[in-house]
């Protein structure tokens, strides 16, 4: 039966079956990143490079609750193709009817790719850039040491990555509004000036309270931005 002849009780059941089949994906893999989390808290440290920050778990539960989130977290990164998947062909097919496999594999490399994306540039730029800004207002001032909690500390660093990954979703996300008829090429051109104020707001709330971070975060989402015209533009 084709999606447009579904009832609605069978579109129910298809979309039970497919929040479960990520959920299953999501716990498998918050697992996997609970059995390594030792693994990958060293890896977040990582971007830690200064001497006199020193982290500390000041309760009993401190280390198991970081490594719940950790696991959290893993799950979202990998299960992440997996929702999409299930994202889209749940939806893909009521919006295209030319609906065929290799868009769903086009979209889920894209849609993984832009994820990696945002991740590496939360990582490897975000994130040492904002530990630099914070650490100078405080080194200055004598009376305080830096001691920060394992927990607060990579919550922040997880964050800062969400931020940046979903960031870097923008493109999907235009797709969809397009695909909906909440907007179009047209309208996405003549709205420019208005989107890039509403860029640079999105990037002062974000972002730490200096210019050079929030550039970092509003130039990326105007060069995603110009990206999903062009890529509207060539599939017109």
């Amino acid at each position: 039966m084709s999606n447009t002849e579904m009832t609605f009780l069978e579109h129910l059941q298809e979309m039970r079956s497919r929040i479960l089949n990520s959920l299953i994906a999501f716990i498998f893999f918050a697992i996997v990143g609970y059995y390594y989390s030792n693994l990958i808290i060293s890896f977040l440290l990582n971007p830690i490079n200064d001497t006199n920050v020193n982290l500390q778990a000041l309760k009993i539960t401190s280390i198991f609750s970081t490594k719940i989130i950790i696991s959290f977290f893993f799950g979202v990164i990998f299960s992440f193709p997996v929702i999409v998947y299930q994202f889209l062909m749940f939806t893909l097919p009521a919006l295209d009817n030319k609906f065929k496999t290799y868009k769903i594999i086009l979209f889920i490399f894209m849609a993984s790719s832009l994820f990696l994306f945002g991740l590496l540039f939360g990582y490897y730029i975000l994130i040492p850039f904002s530990l630099n800004f914070f650490n100078n207002i405080s080194l200055p001032l004598d009376m305080i040491s830096l001691n920060y909690t394992l927990e607060n500390y990579l919550v922040y660093l997880i964050w800062i990555l969400i931020i940046s990954s979903l960031m870097y979703q923008l493109p999907i996300f235009i797709f969809f509004l397009t695909k909906i008829g909440f907007t179009n090429l047209s309208s996405l051109r003549s709205n420019r000036r208005f989107i890039i104020v509403i860029f640079f707001i999105l990037a002062a709330i974000l972002s730490p309270p200096d210019p050079i971070s929030q550039l970092m975060i509003a130039i990326p989402l105007l060069l995603l931005y110009e990206f999903s015209i062009f890529i509207l533009k060539i599939f017109k």
